[in-house]
């Protein structure tokens, strides 16, 4: 029965068309931000320094929006005096991020 479902399961994952992908950067996505505060909030928490961020964004960030993204959050978060909580800086952040694209009201 298990595996009448699973085969089930995986031939309609199969047949479904599939749909195109479009390449979407950190710097456009709100939650993305968020996300990364809240991991790089954890390195410095984990006694990471400043350049062992900068190299780890380096290494998995390339598009080159996405590294400015990433280094404005790390650069922010280290030069805070009181280290933020990830939870803290996650939502700090992404409250930044989605005042910044409110859109204006134009009359």
């Amino acid at each position: 029965m298990k595996r009448a479902v699973a085969a089930a399961a995986l031939a309609v994952c199969l047949a479904q068309p599939s749909a195109p992908t479009f390449a979407q950067t950190v710097a456009d996505q709100c939650f993305a931000i968020g996300d990364i505060a809240g991991q790089v909030a954890s390195w410095r928490r984990h006694k990471k320094t400043k350049q062992q961020a900068l190299t780890q964004a380096q290494t998995y960030y390339k598009d080159a929006s996405d590294r400015q993204a990433v280094t404005a959050v790390i650069d922010r978060i280290y030069s805070s005096s009181e280290p933020m909580t990830p939870d803290q800086a996650s939502m700090l952040f992404t409250q930044e991020c989605a005042q910044q694209k409110k859109p204006t009201a134009t009359q």
